[in-house]
């Protein structure tokens, strides 16, 4: 069990948090869809993956262990198919530095100023319409110990 610092979650008030396990989803009833592991890099593909939105996703292997990453703009998410063609994105509060959460989640929208490619390994594996996730303003919807980021593709 890993100790998550009072910085990156200060509401654990220095406790130890229980380890969130890749396969914990939301509420299959609400997301009923396949569900993929990937690995999410932030900033903008044409400024070298710095500045704002997402800048790659990748599949990864849901047998792999979860571990925080040194660079702050890495994190692991899971992504499932989400209503009306878009995909829906979740990232887990303990594997989010607390950069990443002050410059993409805090203000309760993830801007996205331009396409990030969707491999074509997770577009095939959800069946999602298109090959980019499209740039725009995306409301971050905050639940109990994740963020769900619900985006368009074409």
């Amino acid at each position: 069990m890993a100790h998550v610092p009072s910085a990156v979650r200060p509401n654990l008030s220095g406790q130890t948090a229980t380890p969130i396990s890749p396969l914990m989803l939301p509420s299959k009833t609400i997301y009923p869809s396949k569900t993929m592991r990937c690995d999410v890099v932030f900033g903008s593909p044409s400024m070298d993956c710095n500045g704002t939105g997402i800048c790659k996703l990748n599949a990864s292997d849901y047998n792999q262990q979860v571990q925080r990453t040194n660079r702050c703009q890495n994190t692991f998410g899971l992504v499932s198919a989400g209503p009306n063609g878009k995909i829906s994105l979740f990232f887990f509060r303990e594997f989010l530095c607390i950069r990443l959460y002050r410059q993409h989640f805090r203000k309760g929208v993830l801007t996205m100023q331009e396409a990030c490619p969707l491999p074509s390994e997770i577009s095939k594996g959800l069946h999602a319409f298109g090959e980019n996730i499209l740039p725009g303003n995306y409301a971050v919807i905050e639940c109990d110990g994740y963020f769900r980021v619900d985006m368009n593709c074409g």
